[in-house]
């Protein structure tokens, strides 16, 4: 999973320098906020201490640029737990998913 988010930041790299570093924080700040919201919502002792990559430019080949990344860390419950986290840019709706380790 990561390899693969890895790779997509890689290639989005040039789009990613049109913008200005204040629109950047400002989508960051956003998404941070949507995500531990949504995060919090499915699991509701659920605590993000901070984020551990991030990928923009992702969507369909029409919509390349749609959805902002995020991988958080944190705990539940006293676990350590992982969250992949995809925020839309349009409607500003966070969906978050835990990522299982095997």
């Amino acid at each position: 999973m990561r390899l693969i988010l890895a790779i997509m930041l890689v290639l989005n790299f040039s789009a990613a320098q049109a913008a200005t570093p204040a629109a950047w924080k400002a989508l960051d700040t956003a998404a941070r906020a949507g995500c531990g919201r949504e995060i919090v919502r499915l699991a509701s002792k659920a605590k993000v201490s901070g984020v551990a990559g991030k990928v923009s430019g992702i969507g369909e080949a029409k919509d390349s640029d749609r959805y902002y990344a995020l991988i958080l860390d944190g705990k539940t419950a006293d676990f350590k737990s992982q969250w992949l986290c995809l925020y839309d840019k349009r409607s500003k709706q966070a969906t978050a998913r835990e990522i299982e380790e095997n």
